[in-house]
C-alpha cells in the first residue's frame, strides 16, 4: 500500500474511534488512543513532505536565447529543474519547489 493510502486509511480510522469515543463520554483505550497518534504523527510527516523547498543553486541562463530563465536543482532528486512559467514542482520527482526572489 503506498504511503499516501496509509495515512488517509489511518485518518479514516481514527475519524472512526474519536467519533465512537465521543459517543461513549470521551472514554478511550489506550491502544484507540496510540492508533490515534500514530495517523496523526504520519499525516502531519506526510504534509511536512509535501512543502516547497527551495530550489538548489538558483541562478539565471546567461545564453541570449534565455535570458530570464532561471535554472537551479531539485533538492530532493537533484535533477535540473527551470523556471518556466513559475513551475511549482520537480518534473522528475514531484517535489514542490520554491523559487527565491533574488
Amino acid at each position: 500500500m503506498l504511503y499516501r493510502e496509509k495515512v488517509i486509511k489511518g485518518l479514516e480510522e481514527t475519524e472512526i474511534m474519536l467519533s465512537q469515543a465521543v459517543d461513549r463520554g470521551g472514554g478511550m483505550s489506550v491502544i484507540g488512543a496510540f492508533k490515534c497518534l500514530n495517523s496523526v504523527t504520519d499525516t502531519i510527516a506526510l504534509l511536512k513532505e509535501q512543502e516547497p523547498k527551495s530550489v538548489l543553486s538558483n541562478r539565471v541562463c546567461e545564453s541570449d536565447q534565455c535570458r530570464y530563465v532561471r535554472k537551479g536543482f531539485c533538492p530532493k532528486c537533484h535533477q535540473e529543474v527551470e523556471w518556466l512559467l513559475n513551475r511549482s514542482y520537480c518534473g522528475f520527482c514531484g517535489q514542490a519547489v520554491k523559487w527565491d526572489d533574488n
